[in-house]
């Protein structure tokens, strides 16, 4: 090899080091727009709280109670708040989707010459893939946005609408006893309070964003899926641009919770490529909603020989690990003895155990026990 040809390689293997070392400032990047979509998510969410407080408080009678004449004008008025909550989540969701797949292109800055489309381009075409994705529900973005909200909107609905109609029978209950000479009863009586404002608030509090499946908790989840979804497409996208990638590899997060199906996809030699690298749109990613998990850029003087002796399945593979290991990855101990078995077959690693129940009971491996 010449003097010119040394050079070049040189300088080849340099811009490719740059682009890794800037991959690994990019997902540090995203873990910034993602703090910074969620704590944007969260005030957004309880400026909302504070706001339909307000109008409960507004609507009440001088004792803290909400009257049943006032019911439809408050839910009116909650709607109105709600309707506010949506434009401005839309709004943040709309900035964490570019912000994402922008900084899904940055690694690329310095061989955006090298490119076959623009930067800008690619990022576009990330947002607009990210919304435009189906999942294997059958969901695309706009239809989960849609479900949360109407989720929003019954949680306000039923705390507001139930407290006042019970207190309102309650109270017509309380005057029939009374006027027939009659002690009104303790469930009466612990009803006539349902109607009072600070506990319409509470219960809202409580439906909209403190309770476990709350609406919040699941545009929380929702906004991290889609705005790493965003990232990720734009930097797949940007990498397959670039002449000597052949592939993307797997990256567990840092923060990865506990072994599951990402530790599969990170550590299986699938396409003989090396660990967790798979070529243009064969990747994985992401394998779960609110994944921690991010790609990086694998070029063709990074694959060894070994790399490419070492192909194996993903059945291969979990034959390989400990009981524990593959309970996790297969998400439970069913599926995990039906691979110590022989049963599980390549293309049924994510099949539903109920599935695979019935498939194993039809095929007399199983009794229908």
């Amino acid at each position: 090899m010449n003097n010119t040809a040394l050079a070049e390689d040189s300088n080849r293997l340099a811009k490719q080091s740059s682009i890794r070392r800037a991959s690994a400032r990019a997902r540090r990047d995203m873990d910034v727009v993602d703090a910074e979509a969620r704590r944007e998510l969260k005030r957004i969410y309880r400026g909302a709280v504070a706001r339909l407080s307000r109008d409960v408080e507004a609507f009440a009678a001088a004792d803290g109670n909400v009257r049943l004449e006032v019911l439809q004008r408050l839910l009116q008025q909650a709607n109105g708040g709600l309707k506010k909550l949506e434009d401005l989540r839309d709004g943040v969701l709309s900035n964490g989707l570019n912000a994402g797949a922008t900084v899904g292109t940055q690694p690329f800055i310095a061989e955006s010459a090298a490119l076959s489309a623009s930067l800008t381009n690619l990022a576009q075409d990330a947002v607009r893939a990210a919304r435009s994705f189906i999942a294997e529900d059958g969901l695309q973005l706009s239809d989960r946005i849609w479900r949360n909200d109407r989720h929003a909107r019954r949680v306000v609905k039923e705390a507001i609408e139930q407290a006042v109609i019970q207190g309102h029978s309650a109270s017509q209950a309380a005057r029939e006893f009374l006027a027939r000479g009659e002690a009104v009863p303790g469930d009466v009586l612990n009803k006539l309070n349902a109607a009072q404002a600070n506990k319409i608030i509470s219960d809202i509090k409580q439906g909209l964003i403190n309770a476990a499946g709350s609406p919040m908790d699941n545009a929380l989840r929702l906004f991290r899926t889609e705005i790493n979804r965003a990232h990720g497409l734009a930097y797949q996208n940007t990498a397959f641009s670039h002449p000597d990638v052949v592939g993307t590899r797997f990256l567990l997060s840092p923060s990865h919770p506990r072994p599951d199906i990402c530790d599969m996809h990170s550590k299986v030699n699938r396409y003989g490529l090396g660990a967790g690298v798979y070529p243009k749109g064969k990747s994985p990613w992401p394998a779960h909603p609110n994944t921690l998990s991010y790609e990086e850029t694998v070029f063709i003087d990074q694959i060894s020989s070994e790399d490419q002796a070492g192909k194996e399945t993903r059945i291969d593979w979990l034959e390989k690990q400990t009981a524990v290991i593959q309970r996790h990855v297969l998400n439970g101990r069913n599926k995990q003895n039906a691979l110590s078995k022989g049963w599980l077959k390549e293309n049924q690693i994510k099949t539903p155990w109920n599935i695979l129940k019935k498939n194993y009971q039809r095929k007399g491996l199983l009794s229908n026990d």
